[in-house]
């Protein structure tokens, strides 16, 4: 391939591909528009736009090869041999027409995949047809592995055009099979070309009779004009074709749409008809010619069926409208074949042209079971009104004074009994209330029944036909009274709320359950753990608390994925519930931390003994994923009343024994110790110092110095941050910096670092460069580019004298995000270096990801250089790949001249270490800041000579 790109990029002139590229993309979709004309006709037509599609394609796989070839330039002259030349563009067309011929038919793959073999082979024939051509003072000589895959890339390229090929009755676009074709052809030209090398002979000379040139390029002109002209045409006749396929389209659909509607007016019950002003019926329905007869209906004809006390005052009203052309509307009683009148509503529409009527239609619609069902509606309607006053759900009429009712049949089917099942009788919805409700139900009823309340509203509990009992919501109003006031009538509504009692159940459940393992959650957990504090306190007792965390879980959830980790929390979860006792309770506290509460207890000792249980129950394999997961739990015990009487208390000091158990070594149970409470104390107390030795500026400042290992020349230090207590003295930045990482404070506190040391830095006396370390939580930060150039305006210090060291947690943790910053922070020229290479696991795919202008090769294999063979290789491999990468090393913990002699025998560019000299504050460190010195030399000697 490499080949391939120096021929694409070096031997061929800039215009020469995009040209050919360009030809063969136009002739290729011509080829395949005038394919596809080609198979969608017959005959002798079908053959002349074939030839066409074999000509288009046949020139445009011979017009990019001599593009191409009029951009080659292998160092030599080149010629060309007309008879050969000519006949390449015959071998295209030939082997172009071969494969289109059976591509016209191929109804399968099979037959594609021929056709595409048979055009890669004609443009393979084409490209050594016309190279036999091509004339140089000297000779081609062919990589054999490279024309092979040339040859087989544009065969598997053809195949896949031809597979990609639309049916003819498809109208997918043929882009995508014009740009397959194009690649294969481009594709065989490129890698052929890379096999073949031009070697220069000089007992090999020019033919006389070579063809010119501007001849060649004025041949490919007019053959790629002949395309155009073929697109042309190519593209009318689609666009001719689209438009028969449309009129065709518009014909079927007003054949089909005229069918519909005769179907249609067949369908409906209503007589329709279309008259003149004679009122001849010349269009009619099948209603109509139930009623009226299949002949011709005259108007007298029609308006003889009208009933005797009808037909005055509609043909009074018809005349009126037919003046003024008006629609007429009109409700008759119509005699129909029996001899009987039945009510019909008339309605007469005229039809508008020019402004003048031509034509009416007429429909009359039977209403008269309508008509008759009017006062049984009209009873009906004043029903559903009262019972609407009272809701909209199962209906209910009620006399009070004898107790019988009308209920509506979706009353007895929200209770799943059919209409009519039992007794209509306000007895039987007193029988079927639920036991504990009856009372309460018989008080809020007799309340609304005295005039104590506007309506009676109750929630309730009914008997189901199948035994179960069903929520409901029963709303009922008086509407009947008697003289003396006594209710006489209650109508009302039932609803069913069941569904919305569940919802609401499940509400409250997911409000006191976590999601994903539906253990109670941390709220759920403190209230039971609240209301046993208050038994124990009442009645005595004992109960303990044990947090739980998970020991590697994070190592699962990044190796195997979230979705591994939430089955690890729910078959967690399973085995604690599965533990538990009476009267106890598992819950998640959130992320892998998990809660228990021991109801009862007799001893501290009980307590550790359950927790070693659950340790050895959690750390049984997990089956996830095809995967046995294995991990282990860490426990801290708080036992009640001993530890605590209140929930926070117990629960805080649970949680401190759990974290002194993971402190200790995970996979064991600590029960609580009241020097935890202390070392809390501590902790907090050592957290607000820190807060204000940021705050008042009580930090300082060491620097390490950074020398070339092969001349001994400082060139910068390493700023490292120390911190002396008023009270404490020195704190050990082991103590302070992971306290800074928990809290949040090394934001703070890492900006301060690099303000304070771009500021020192800018007041240097030698343009020595400053490093200074950056922390993952200071890489969350959106605008920390902009935050380090305002550092850097603000001090003045030179952007490249500051070098910024990052560790691959870093990147690991957001490598889009961070891979962003990085990138900003070069730009404005900083350096970036790679801390502690070689401890994280994928150190080289953060090399590949970013160009790093340092790597610092971890103390821990510079300290077992003598010791370990192994630290040796992995040296020399990090040192060789700086090399190869073309970027700097610098060795860390350099303290033995042992060390120093490997590191400077292996090409180390840069060392620093106890052995070039301890971090000591800037000023004992002035005299290598005056003058340009040696630092291994007289600077070195005394800086080691103080430090000790």
């Amino acid at each position: 391939m490499y080949r391939a790109f120096v021929c694409l990029t070096a031997e061929h002139t800039a215009w020469a591909i995009p040209l050919a590229a360009l030809v063969c993309g136009l002739s290729c979709h011509t080829a395949l528009h005038l394919l596809e004309q080609a198979r969608v006709e017959r005959g002798r037509r079908s053959l002349g736009w074939l030839l066409g599609a074999g000509f288009c394609a046949g020139a445009g796989i011979w017009s990019t090869h001599f593009i191409a070839m009029l951009g080659y330039d292998p160092g030599i002259g080149v010629g060309y041999d007309p008879a050969l030349t000519l006949a390449s563009l015959g071998v295209s067309a030939v082997g172009a027409l071969a494969a289109l011929f059976v591509l016209r038919r191929a109804r399968g793959p099979f037959a594609a995949v021929a056709a595409g073999l048979l055009l890669g082979l004609g443009i393979a024939a084409m490209h050594v047809t016309g190279m036999l051509g091509v004339r140089i003072p000297g000779r081609f000589t062919w990589d054999p592995a490279l024309a092979t895959t040339a040859v087989a890339l544009g065969c598997l390229l053809a195949c896949a055009a031809a597979l990609a090929l639309p049916r003819p009755e498809s109208r997918r676009s043929l882009i995508p099979s014009a740009a397959l074709l194009s690649l294969a052809i481009a594709g065989m030209h490129l890698l052929a070309m890379a096999a073949a090398q031009a070697a220069p002979d000089p007992r090999i000379g020019f033919v006389a009779d070579s063809l010119p040139r501007a001849a060649l390029a004025t041949g490919i002109a007019i053959v790629t004009l002949a395309v155009l002209a073929c697109a042309v045409l190519a593209l009318n006749a689609g666009r001719l074709r689209g438009l028969n396929r449309v009129l065709e389209i518009q014909k079927a659909a007003l054949a089909a749409s005229e069918e519909r509607l005769r179907a249609l007016t067949d369908a409906l019950p209503q007589m329709i008809w279309v008259t003149r002003d004679d009122g001849q019926a010349y269009e009619t329905n099948r209603s109509f010619q139930a009623f009226f007869g299949a002949g011709p209906s005259s108007r007298a004809q029609r308006l003889a069926t009208y009933h005797p006390d009808d037909l005055l005052t509609s043909v009074t009203a018809w005349l009126e409208m037919q003046v003024e052309a008006r629609t007429f509307e009109n409700k008759a009683r119509l005699r129909d074949l029996s001899g009987r009148y039945r009510w019909h509503k008339i309605v007469m529409a005229p039809v508008l042209s020019g402004g003048a009527v031509v034509e009416w239609i007429g429909t009359a619609l039977d209403i008269d079971d309508i008509v008759r069902a009017h006062d049984a509606q009209r009873v009906s309607e004043e029903r559903l009104a009262l019972a609407l006053d009272a809701g909209s759900d199962g209906l209910w009429d009620c006399d009070l004074t004898t107790g019988e009712s009308w209920i509506s049949d979706r009353w007895w089917h929200q209770l799943g009994y059919a209409p009519g099942a039992l007794a209509a009788h306000l007895r039987t919805w007193r029988a079927l209330i639920h036991p504990d409700d009856r009372d309460h139900v018989g008080a809020l009823l007799d309340a609304h029944l005295a005039g104590a309340t506007p309506a009676f509203e109750c929630e309730h509990r009914l008997r189901r036909q199948d035994g179960a009992w069903g929520w409901f919501f029963t709303r009922a109003k008086v509407v009947g009274r008697a003289a003396d006031g006594r209710a006489t009538r209650l109508v009302g509504t039932q609803i069913d709320i069941g569904a919305r009692k569940e919802a609401e159940g499940r509400i409250a459940h997911m409000a006191a359950h976590d999601a994903l393992t539906d253990l109670p959650n941390r709220t759920l957990f403190r209230e039971r753990l609240r209301r046993r504090l208050a038994e124990i306190a009442g009645s005595g007792g004992a109960c303990a608390v044990l947090c739980l965390g998970l020991d590697r879980f994070k190592e699962v959830n990044d190796g195997l994925g979230p979705l591994a980790g939430d089955a690890l929390l729910h078959a967690v979860a399973q085995r604690l519930s599965a533990g538990l006792g009476p009267g106890e309770t598992a819950a998640r506290l959130g992320g892998d931390e998990f809660a228990i509460l021991v109801a009862s207890v007799d001893d501290p000792a009980e307590a550790e003994a359950r927790a070693e249980t659950i340790i050895r129950e959690i750390g049984r394999p997990v089956e996830i994923g095809g995967h046995a997961v294995e991990i282990g739990a860490s426990l801290g015990i708080a036992v009640a009343p001993v530890h605590g009487s209140d929930e926070e208390a117990i629960l805080r000091r649970a949680d401190l024994a759990l974290h002194a158990a993971k402190a200790e070594g995970r996979g064991t149970a600590r029960p609580f110790a009241p020097a935890m409470d202390a070392a809390l104390a501590e902790r907090r107390q050592l957290e607000i110092d820190l807060r204000r030795a940021i705050a008042q500026d009580e930090l300082v400042l060491h620097y390490q110095p950074q020398v070339r290992s092969a001349c001994g020349r400082l060139v910068g230090f390493e700023a490292l941050v120390r911190w002396r207590h008023p009270v404490r003295g020195l704190v050990p930045p082991g103590a302070f910096i992971p306290l800074a990482e928990e809290t949040g404070l090394v934001v703070p506190l890492g900006e301060w670092v690099l303000r304070a040391a771009c500021r020192e830095a800018a007041g240097w006396a030698c343009r020595l460069k400053v490093a200074v370390n950056l922390s993952p939580r200071q890489f969350q930060q959106a605008d920390l580019p902009e935050r380090v150039l305002a550092i850097l305006t603000e001090t003045g210090l030179s952007p490249d004298r500051l070098e910024i060291e990052v560790t691959e947690t870093v990147i690991i943790n957001d490598m889009a995000r961070a891979l962003t910053v990085l990138r900003r922070l070069k730009g404005f020229g900083i350096r970036i270096a790679m801390d502690d290479f070689g401890t994280g696991y994928s150190s080289l795919a953060t090399l590949q990801a970013f160009p790093f202008d340092k790597i610092k090769i971890d103390r821990s294999f510079v300290s077992q250089l003598a010791e370990r063979p192994s630290a040796a290789v992995i040296v020399r491999a990090v040192l060789g790949l700086g090399r190869s990468l073309r970027i700097g090393v610098v060795a860390e913990g350099v303290e033995t001249d042992e060390q120093m002699r490997f590191l400077v025998e292996e090409g180390c560019e840069e060392v620093q270490g106890y052995l070039i000299g301890k971090p000591q504050p800037i000023e004992r460190l002035a005299g290598a800041l005056e003058r340009d010195l040696t630092w291994l030399g007289e600077v070195g000697a005394s800086s080691r000579a103080a430090s000790a």
